[in-house]
């Protein structure tokens, strides 16, 4: 966990020094950290629209695209005047990811002007557009330039301390091994996409294709397999047993168990334990 802890405090410090909200997003272009968490309220209402949302993240990929082509931070504004600012972030020498800051504007003459005239354009109602656009936090466009270079600094950073892994190949293998010695804690695709730096989707293509079995499916497996033999070699209580194998809910234990065996664990237990002993 502590690559993701120092991560996430990279990202916190610089959100507190400049009020600008910075993510992390791999190769794939899919966010996988971001300090704060949710989008600005403008952006959030304007991507209501799935149109706006599509729009957005093409981009997006456009900015990525000539980040990766070109190696250096590239700075644009989003069709909404919006800035925004994409580093690289390599991984021994391989892109694995981009560093970027905005949903901000600058303090020159007009720009809040043309943002709502922007919005006005996608919510078809001025008011609404002018309430959200006030409340894009606004930056001297010298002092936007001066965060882009520490923004680029903190990703020539993460870079030059391979905090941002690219697994490649390896990836099902740390994600089997990560199953494996933490079953009996709480795993979810998010718990594995901070942990391994990539998104969920891909987390679960790479794993369902190199052992035939989705992550959660051979998490609830491996599970059951832990459970099936404490049932069969200890006289722990259900719930002791629950909790051990990772259940937290002790009915869902209980009904995905019976899923399987088709009988309770305490039935299980009882023609099990008996003909061990």
């Amino acid at each position: 966990m502590r690559q993701e802890i120092e991560i996430n405090s990279i990202l916190k410090n610089f959100y507190k020094i400049s009020g600008i909200r910075i993510s992390i997003h791999d190769s794939e272009c899919n966010e996988i950290y971001s300090y704060p968490g949710e989008a600005s309220l403008f952006c959030k209402t304007l991507q209501n629209n799935a149109s706006i949302l599509a729009d957005c993240k093409n981009n997006d990929k456009i900015a990525f695209e000539e980040v990766k082509k070109t190696g250096e931070v590239y700075v644009y504004k989003c069709r909404c005047g919006l800035y925004e600012a994409v580093a690289p972030i390599y991984h021994y020498g391989v892109l694995s990811g981009y560093l970027m800051m905005g949903q901000i504007r600058d303090d020159e003459d007009g720009s809040l002007e043309y943002i709502i005239k922007k919005s006005t354009e996608i919510l078809k109602s001025p008011i609404v557009a002018k309430e959200i656009a006030e409340t894009i936090k606004v930056i001297d466009r010298d002092l936007i330039y001066s965060y882009i270079s520490i923004m680029t600094v903190l990703s020539e950073y993460i870079t030059s301390e391979n905090k941002l892994f690219s697994y490649s190949d390896q990836l099902p293998q740390l994600i089997m091994d990560y199953i494996h010695n933490n079953i009996s804690s709480k795993i979810t695709l998010s718990i594995l996409s901070q942990k391994f730096g990539c998104c969920n989707s891909t987390l679960a293509k790479c794993f369902k294709k190199e052992y035939g079995i989705s992550i959660m499916g051979y998490i609830c497996k491996l599970r059951l397999e832990k459970a099936e033999k404490m049932l069969c070699k200890t006289r722990k209580s259900l719930k002791e047993i629950s909790f051990d194998c990772g259940f937290y809910d002790q009915n869902y234990f209980s009904k995905t168990f019976a899923k399987k065996h088709g009988c309770s664990p305490s039935e299980y237990r009882a023609k099990h334990y008996q003909s061990n002993s």
